[in-house]
C-alpha cells in the first residue's frame, strides 16, 4: 500500500505567538491583566475561580503574601505559557483551521478575533438539565419513552446496564429483571417509542383487571431504573443537543418555559464577541431558568481560527509520506487491543467452538465469557518448548525483538559516542522488514509539526517534521469531535470515511454511539458520520433503519479472527469510533469489545519506542532524514533536588550546573502524558515550577523543546511565529503497478458472514437423546494415560459390541483441562451403558483425586464450521480419526514416545490430506494459508520465521523419510501407520462425498483444515496450536520442496 494526502488538513494553532510566552516573566500581573483581555475571557472559560483569584489580587495586593502570590503566578503562568506554546484545543487557549494540499506552502493566520467560537453546555450540565425537564409531571406525559438500548433477554431475565452519580460521575452496572408478560410486551411494543399514556395502555392489553394508577406507577418504575429511556435523553451524534432539545419540546405546551430558556441560550452562543458579560449572561440564564447547580466547567467552546492562507504544499506532503512510509517497518508486530482480542478468542472457541452467538450474551459477565484475561493452560510439550509463544499469552516476559535490538544500539551509541541525536538509516529499517507487509487500515492519520525557518525553505527540503504519531484505523479519529463546529470540516470527513466504506462494498463500517462517563462526552459528540451507527447506552444520530442495536449483532470466530454480523441485514459489521475518547479506562466490556475490534489485523500506531530504555537518565533526539521520531529527553528526580529549598538564587544555580552536565537546552517541555508545558530553565519562576513538581510527583520527564521564538512556519498577520500542530488526513492506495504475488498483506476487505440457510439439522442434543456427551477433567497427562490405556483398550470392545454408532473426543481446556467424548447410538439404551461403564471404571481416579469431575453435558454441532447438509458426514470422519488417534497414542511411551508423536501428526496428517483428493500444489497452499495464521498468532513471521526454517532443516531428513510408505517398517512405525491406514478406508469415500457437495467452493478446504485442526488437538497432549504451527511449517517446506524437485525433472 501506498499513503496518499487526502487534499485537506487541519491546523491547531495556540491563542498567542510562541514569543509572548516571556509575557508572564517580565509583565506584572497588573500589566498581564490589563494587556490582555482576551487571555482573562478564556481563563474566566477554562478555570473561573483562578480568574476570581487574580481579580481578589488586583483589587487588594497588600492582601496577599509572598506565598500566595507565588502560587498564583505559577497557576497563572501554567494557563499563560500553554496560550503561547501548546496547539491542543482547550477552550480559547488554542484552536483549529481547515487547510488544503495546493501549489506551494503558505500558513498566515488571522487575528484570533476573526475566530469562530462554536459554544455548547457542557454535557454533565446538559444531561441535568434534560433529566430535570424529563421528571416534569406535564412534561413526562408528553415524552415518549424507548427500551434501553442495552437490553437483552438471558433465561427468564432482562438484563441491561444502568448507571449511578456518584461524586459527578457516571458509574454503570449490569442489572436483571425478571421476564413477565408486561415486561416482554412494553419492550416489544415501546422499540417505536410510547407515551406514558401508551404503555398503560399496553398492560391494560395483557391485564384489564390493573388500574390505570397501578400501571402508570409501574411505568415510572421502569423509567426511573433506566429500563425505559425518554426521548430527551443527549445525542452523542447526530444534530446540536440544545437545538434538538428545543425543537423536541416545541410540541409541548407545558414545556414553553424551558423552550424559550433554551432559545435564550442559544441567541447567547450565537454571539461572537469575547466580553465576559456575554459569559456572565449565560450563566445567569441557566441559573434562573434551572434549578439546578452550575458546575465551575458551564461551558464547552471550540476555536475556529480563519487564515489569509492555510495551505501545504503537496511536493513537501509527498516527501514526508514517502518517508513515513519507509518508516512503518518499525510498526512490524505492533497491534493496538489485539491482546484482550485473542484472549477472547481463544476463550470463545473453548466455549462456543464454531457457533454464532448474540454478542450481549457472550459478553455478559456471568452467563458469558465476558471480556478480558483468559486462564492460560501450560504443560510440558518436549517438541515445541524452543518455539516463541503467542504474545502475553503463554509467558509474560519482554521477548528481544529487532525493534528492541535497534534501541539497543542507538542507545549503546549514544553512549559511546556522546551524541545528542541519534540517526536511523534505512539500512537499519531494512533490517525490521518490508514496510509494505505492514497490514495498513484504509484511512488513518498523521500527526506533528514542521520545523522550518520559513515557509519557502520547507518547500525547498530544509524543514523537519517532528512526529507526534501515525494512527487510525480511520482519519476521522482525531477529526470526529471538531466536526460540529466547521461544516467545511464535517463534509470533509465524510468524504473520506465514504472513501473508507467503499473500499469495504459487502461490509457494513458502523459508528459506535455511547454516553460514558458524563463529561467525557464533551469530546465524543459528533455530526452523523457514517450511514450506519452501533448505539449502546447512548442516542444515535441516524435514521432508525440505519441503526445496528447490540442485541442485533452476532459474534462468531473464523480464522482466529472475530467475525460481527447484523442479524437482521445480514452483513458483517466493522465497528468504528471516529473520535479520540481513551475508551480502555473503566469502560463497559461491550464498548471496549467494540472499539478494540476495530483495530482487528490492522496496523493502528508508529512511534519511535525505546522500549526497556525509556526510563533512562537521558536519551537522544532520534531522527531518519527528515523526521524527528523521538525528541531527547531528560528524567530529573526528587533525589537529585532534595537538598534544595526556598533560596531562589540557590536553585538557579543548582538548575544552570545541572543543564550544563546534562547537556540541556534552556527551554524544555515538563512532559506528564501528553500534557506538555513549556518551561524556560533561565528563569526561576519556571525552575520553582519544576521543582515543585519534582517534589509532588518524585521524578519528572523533560523533553527538549522544538519551538523558534522568531523564526517558524506558522506566523500571524503581523509575522509573528506561532507553536502549531498539523493533523493530515491520509489514505491508503493499493499500488496499481504491483502484480498479485508483490502486494503487500494490507488491510483486505474482509470476507462477508455467510447467511444461516433456511432450514437447519438438529444443532442440540441433550443428555438422553441419541448423542452422549460427557467430559471427564482431569490433569493433560492423566488424560493421555486414560486415552492411551483405558479408553484404546476399552473402545474397541465396546464398539465390537455395538454399543455405539460413532464415537469420537477432544482434548480441551474450558479452562480447566479434560476429555470431551461423544457416542451416538440410535438405540439410547446403549448410552445408559456406556455412562455407566465410564462412571465404574474411572471411579478409582475419582476416588484418588487424579479425575476431578466427570459430567454430562449438551452436545451442540458445529452446523456453521462442517456446514449444515455435511455435518453427519464429519462426524463420520470424527469417529474414524478418533479411534486411529487411540491405536496410535497407545503405543507411544515415555520419551521415546514423544519423539515419534510428532513424526506420527506429521504422516497422519498428510494420509489425511491424501484422503481428500489434494494435488501437491493443493497441499502446499493449504499448508502455506494455514501456517501463515499461526505464525500471526506466535508473534508474526519476524519472529518465527528464522527459528521454525532452523527447526526444519534440523529435521529436514527424519521429515522426508517419515513421509515415504517405504520407509515405514525401517523407521519402526508400519504398525502405527496401519491405523490410519484403516482410517483413510472410511475417510476417502466420505471426503469424496464431502467434495461432490461443495462443488467449486472453498468451503470444501475449510472443512478439510478443520480436521487437520481436530486431529492434531487429538494426537497431542496439550500446547496443540503450537504444535500445529510447526506441524505446518514443516508440511509446507516439505511440499515445496516437492514441488521443486518435481520441476527440475521436467
Amino acid at each position: 500500500m501506498a499513503l496518499s494526502h487526502t487534499g485537506f488538513f487541519l491546523l491547531r494553532s495556540p491563542l498567542y505567538p510562541v514569543n509572548r510566552y516571556r509575557d508572564v516573566l517580565e509583565d506584572s500581573l497588573q500589566e498581564l491583566a490589563d494587556k490582555n483581555p482576551l487571555f482573562l475571557y478564556a481563563l474566566c472559560i477554562a478555570s473561573g475561580d483562578l480568574l476570581k483569584e487574580l481579580e481578589r489580587f488586583l483589587s487588594d495586593p497588600a492582601s496577599f503574601n509572598k506565598k500566595k502570590t507565588d502560587k498564583l503566578r505559577k497557576s497563572l503562568y501554567k494557563y499563560w505559557v500553554r496560550a503561547c506554546s501548546r496547539s491542543t484545543p482547550y477552550g480559547l487557549f488554542a484552536g483549529c483551521t481547515t487547510g488544503a494540499i495546493g501549489a506551494d506552502t503558505q500558513l498566515r493566520i488571522n487575528d484570533v478575533k476573526d475566530a469562530y467560537q462554536y459554544v455548547r453546555l457542557d454535557m454533565d450540565y446538559y444531561t441535568r438539565i434534560c433529566y430535570h425537564i424529563s421528571q416534569q409531571a406535564d412534561i413526562s406525559t408528553a415524552l415518549r419513552y424507548y427500551p434501553n438500548n442495552s437490553i437483552y433477554k438471558t433465561g427468564d431475565k432482562y438484563r441491561y446496564a444502568e448507571y449511578t452519580i456518584n461524586n459527578n460521575r457516571r458509574k454503570y452496572l449490569l442489572t436483571a429483571v425478571e421476564d413477565s408478560v408486561f415486561m416482554s410486551a412494553i419492550i416489544r411494543e415501546a422499540a417505536a417509542g410510547l407515551t406514558i399514556t401508551q404503555i398503560v395502555q399496553v398492560i391494560h392489553e395483557q391485564d384489564p383487571s390493573i388500574t390505570e394508577e397501578e400501571a402508570t406507577s409501574f411505568v415510572r418504575e421502569l423509567i426511573d431504573s433506566q429500563l425505559l429511556i425518554a426521548d430527551t435523553e443527549p445525542r452523542i451524534t447526530g444534530e446540536d443537543n440544545l437545538q434538538s432539545l428545543t425543537d423536541r419540546l416545541l410540541s409541548i405546551p407545558d414545556a414553553n418555559t424551558f423552550r424559550d430558556a433554551l432559545l435564550a441560550l442559544q441567541a447567547l452562543f450565537r454571539q461572537q464577541d469575547f466580553e465576559r458579560s456575554r459569559l456572565a449572561a449565560i450563566h445567569q440564564q441557566c441559573e434562573n431558568a434551572f434549578p439546578i447547580s452550575i458546575p465551575k466547567d458551564l461551558l464547552q467552546i471550540d476555536l475556529f481560527k480563519t487564515a489569509q492562507q492555510c495551505q501545504l504544499s503537496e511536493t513537501l506532503v509527498n516527501d514526508i509520506l514517502s518517508q513515513i512510509h519507509r518508516l512503518m517497518a518499525l510498526c512490524h508486530g505492533y497491534t493496538k487491543g489485539q491482546t484482550e482480542l485473542s484472549s477472547f478468542i481463544t476463550r470463545f472457541m473453548e466455549r462456543y467452538e464454531s457457533q454464532e452467538v448474540p454478542l450481549n450474551l457472550v459478553l455478559d459477565g456471568e452467563t458469558g465469557i465476558g471480556y478480558g484475561a483468559a486462564i492460560e493452560n501450560t504443560v510440558h510439550a518436549p517438541f515445541v518448548e524452543d518455539v516463541a509463544g503467542a504474545p502475553g499469552a503463554e509467558n509474560q516476559t519482554v521477548s528481544w525483538s529487532p525493534l528492541q535490538q535497534l534501541s539497543l544500539d542507538k542507545y549503546e551509541q549514544f553512549l559511546q559516542q556522546g551524541l545528542s541525536e541519534v540517526t536511523i538509516t534505512d539500512d537499519d529499517l531494512q533490517k525490521l522488514g518490508d514496510p509494505e507487509t505492514v497490514p495498513m487500515a484504509r484511512s488513518c492519520y498523521l500527526f506533528g509539526s514542521l520545523q522550518a525557518a520559513s515557509a519557502e525553505a520547507a518547500d525547498k527540503g530544509e524543514y523537519q517534521f517532528a512526529l507526534n504519531s501515525m494512527g487510525g484505523p480511520s482519519a476521522a479519529n482525531l477529526l470526529g469531535r471538531f466536526c460540529n463546529g466547521d461544516e467545511v470540516l464535517t463534509e470533509k470527513v465524510k468524504s473520506i470515511l465514504d472513501e473508507e466504506a467503499a473500499a469495504f462494498p459487502d461490509l457494513l463500517l458502523a459508528e459506535v454511539v455511547h454516553f460514558p462517563e458524563a463529561r467525557a462526552a464533551n469530546v465524543l459528540i459528533r455530526p452523523t458520520l457514517r450511514p450506519y451507527e452501533i448505539p449502546y447506552i447512548g442516542v444515535a444520530g441516524t435514521p432508525e433503519e440505519y441503526r445496528i442495536p447490540v442485541n442485533d449483532l452476532l459474534v462468531s470466530v473464523r480464522q482466529n479472527e472475530v467475525i460481527l454480523r447484523s442479524k437482521r441485514l445480514n452483513k458483517r459489521v466493522i465497528p468504528r469510533l471516529s473520535s479520540a475518547h481513551n475508551y480502555g479506562y473503566n469502560s463497559l466490556p461491550i464498548y471496549k469489545f467494540l472499539c478494540d475490534l476495530q483495530h482487528q489485523s490492522v496496523m493502528s500506531y508508529l512511534s519511535w519506542d525505546w522500549g526497556v530504555f525509556g526510563n533512562r537518565k537521558r536519551l537522544p533526539r532520534v531522527v531518519y532524514k527528515n523526521i524527528i521520531l523521538s525528541k531527547a529527553t531528560w528524567t530529573l528526580t526528587a533525589k537529585e533536588t532534595a537538598h534544595l529549598g526556598d533560596d531562589a538564587e540557590a536553585n538557579q544555580r543548582f538548575m544552570d550546573q545541572y543543564r550544563e552536565q546534562q547537556k540541556m537546552p534552556e527551554k524544555v517541555l515538563l512532559a506528564e502524558s501528553d500534557n506538555e508545558l513549556l518551561l524556560d530553565l533561565t528563569a526561576p519562576a519556571a525552575v520553582g515550577l519544576l521543582l515543585d513538581h519534582v517534589k509532588k510527583m518524585s521524578s519528572v520527564k523533560l523533553k527538549e523543546c522544538l519551538l523558534a521564538e522568531e523564526s517558524g512556519i506558522v506566523r500571524d498577520t503581523d509575522d509573528q511565529a506561532y507553536a502549531h500542530e498539523l493533523l493530515l488526513p491520509l489514505r491508503s492506495v493499493p499500488v496499481a503497478e504491483k502484480t498479485a504475488a508483490e502486494k503487500p498483506a494490507a488491510e483486505k476487505p474482509r470476507p462477508a458472514a455467510i447467511a444461516a440457510p433456511a432450514t437447519m439439522p438438529v444443532r442440540s442434543f441433550a443428555p438422553g437423546s441419541e448423542w452422549l456427551y460427557v467430559k471427564v477433567y482431569c490433569g493433560f497427562r492423566v488424560a493421555e494415560e486414560l486415552l492411551a490405556t483405558w479408553f484404546a483398550e476399552q473402545l474397541p470392545q465396546w464398539q465390537e459390541e455395538g454399543l455405539f454408532d460413532e464415537f469420537f473426543f477432544l482434548r480441551y481446556g474450558d479452562p480447566l483441562p479434560h476429555i470431551r467424548l461423544r457416542f451416538r447410538n440410535h438405540q439410547r439404551s446403549n448410552n445408559d451403558v456406556v455412562l455407566h461403564r465410564i462412571q465404574t471404571g474411572l471411579q478409582p481416579l475419582v476416588d484418588n483425586g487424579q479425575v476431578s469431575k466427570i459430567q454430562c453435558d449438551t452436545y451442540i454441532r458445529e452446523l456453521e464450521r462442517y456446514g449444515s447438509a455435511t455435518m453427519h458426514l464429519s462426524e463420520q470422519l470424527f469417529s474414524a480419526d478418533s479411534m486411529a488417534v487411540l491405536g496410535v497414542v497407545s503405543m507411544l511411551e515415555g520419551a521415546e514416545g514423544e519423539d515419534y508423536r510428532w513424526r506420527m501428526a506429521l504422516r497422519g496428517t498428510d494420509m489425511l490430506l491424501e484422503d481428500f483428493g489434494l494435488t501437491p500444489t493443493e497441499r502446499k497452499q493449504l499448508l502455506a494459508g494455514l501456517r501463515e495464521g499461526f505464525t500471526t498468532e506466535f508473534g508474526g513471521a519476524k519472529t518465527q520465521h528464522k527459528p521454525l526454517n532452523d527447526k526444519y532443516r534440523k529435521h529436514q531428513q527424519e521429515i522426508a523419510s517419515f513421509l515415504r510408505a517405504e520407509n515405514d517398517e525401517a523407521n519402526d512405525i508400519a504398525e502405527a501407520v496401519e491405523f490410519f491406514r484403516q482410517r483413510s478406508e472410511i475417510t476417502a469415500p466420505v471426503a469424496q462425498q464431502i467434495r461432490q457437495h461443495y462443488q467449486n467452493d472453498n468451503r470444501y478446504f475449510d472443512i478439510l483444515a478443520s480436521h487437520i485442526h481436530m486431529f492434531l488437538n487429538r494426537i497431542f497432549v496439550a500446547k496443540q496450536r503450537k504444535h500445529e504451527m510447526v506441524i505446518y511449517h514443516f508440511l509446507e517446506k516439505y511440499y515445496l520442496s516437492q514441488l521443486a524437485m518435481e520441476a527440475t525433472l521436467k
